[in-house]
C-alpha cells in the first residue's frame, strides 16, 4: 500500500455529502459549546491565575554544577566525578556534544521572555 497518497479519510467509505453532513454537525457542536462556555475564560493559555510561583533557582543549579564538575578549576577531582557520574568527564563531555550536535531540541535558546534557558550540563 502506498501511504504517500493514503489519507485519512481513504480508510473510511465516505462520499461527500457524508462529509459534509460531518463537518455540519461538527460545527454545530462546536457551537453550542462556544455559547455555553460564554462568560468563562476559554482558551487560556500560560500561568493560572492564583497558584504560587516557586522560584527553583535553576541558574544558580546550573552555575553550581559547572563550578563543582566543569570549571577550569572544579571543586570535585577527575575520580570523584568518575564516582558520581560512573563515566569520565572527557567521555560525559563527548556525550552531551554529540546529543547537542545530532538533535536541536537539546540546545541551549532562548524562552518567550527572552531569558536564555538551561544549558546541557
Amino acid at each position: 500500500m502506498n501511504h504517500s497518497n493514503f489519507s485519512f479519510y481513504d480508510a473510511f467509505d465516505f462520499d461527500d455529502g457524508t462529509l459534509v453532513f460531518a463537518f455540519q454537525v461538527a460545527t454545530v457542536v462546536v457551537v453550542e459549546e462556544e455559547s455555553n462556555n460564554q462568560g468563562r475564560r476559554t482558551g487560556y493559555r500560560g500561568s493560572i491565575l492564583g497558584h504560587n510561583i516557586v522560584n527553583r533557582n535553576r541558574k544558580e543549579g546550573e552555575l553550581r554544577l559547572y563550578n563543582d564538575y566543569f570549571a577550569e578549576n572544579p571543586k570535585f577531582t577527575e575520580s570523584q566525578f568518575r564516582r558520581r557520574f560512573r563515566m569520565s568527564r572527557h567521555l560525559f563531555l563527548q556525550i552531551t556534544n554529540a546529543v547537542e550536535a545530532h538533535n536541536l531540541y537539546f540546545k541551549q535558546r532562548t524562552d518567550a521572555l527572552g531569558v536564555l534557558g538551561l544549558s546541557y550540563l
